[in-house]
């Protein structure tokens, strides 16, 4: 929680996407800001996935289903995404934040990394 009041300066996070669900959810939801937004796209954990729902109507939280389909599965929805990631990108309003950077000869290190899932941000390998 610490990491993200840093990130938030003390606002909790407005959106979040969760692929994992499971008791990670209840967790998600302690970090959020008041009338955030969750995105729920996948099912990795392999537990229930509940909702307390005090902690949600306290901060009067959304959750939504989405899948990849919606934007990708669309061609003009597609071209739209794109081009709002590299105009972000390319005007500075989009940084990605990059946890750690390996050269391809360590990609077994990139991936053991990747799997510990104590990462903040993007893990990078560079050919």
């Amino acid at each position: 929680m610490k990491e993200i009041d840093k990130i938030t300066e003390g606002r909790g996070a407005r959106v979040v996407f969760d692929p994992v669900g499971g008791p990670t959810l209840s967790k998600l939801i302690k970090a959020m800001s008041f009338q955030g937004i969750i995105y729920l796209y996948g099912a990795l954990s392999d537990q229930a996935t509940t909702v307390p729902p005090l902690a949600l109507i306290a901060k009067v939280l959304t959750i939504k289903g989405h899948n990849i389909w919606v934007t990708s599965g669309d061609p003009a929805r597609q071209k739209a995404a794109v081009d709002f990631v590299i105009n972000g990108l390319d005007k500075g309003t989009l940084k990605p934040i990059v946890d750690r950077v390996f050269p391809f000869d360590k990609i077994v290190d990139a991936h053991r990394y990747l799997e510990a899932s104590g990462q903040i941000g993007k893990i990078v390998v560079t050919i």
